[in-house]
């Protein structure tokens, strides 16, 4: 498998075990704060919820992946070398949405630049 597709694969999972991580929390809150019983988590129901909202998650976070690098690309904080989005994607240090940018790199399977200020 190319290194670039181990990258996509390991942000996207990246993603979905956060918003697992904070599913897990909510289930233990509404456990003991609310005192909702746990056959409540255990149905087929509840795990097709909680599938379908990972997706959502996923495609939220992509969404505003995008938005970031967009904004990166017009503040001059990142620059694209290359035709139709495949180049070489140079990003500054003191940019203000490094994280959500590095996300959008990987998840499209760009490669990265490193420029400093």
């Amino acid at each position: 498998m190319k290194s670039t597709t181990i990258r996509m694969l390991r942000a996207y999972l990246l993603v979905a075990s956060l918003g697992a991580a904070c599913i897990d929390a909510c289930v233990v809150i509404a456990m003991l704060v609310f005192d909702v019983p746990e056959r409540v988590f255990t149905s087929a129901d509840f795990r097709l919820a909680m599938a379908a909202s990972l997706l959502l998650l996923m495609l939220a976070a992509r969404s505003v992946a995008s938005a970031a690098f967009q904004a990166a690309l017009d503040s001059r904080h990142a620059t694209l070398d290359g035709a139709q989005g495949r180049g070489k994607v140079a990003l500054r240090d003191d940019c203000p949405c490094r994280a959500l940018v590095l996300l959008h790199i990987r998840i499209h399977r760009q490669r990265l630049a490193m420029v400093a200020v």
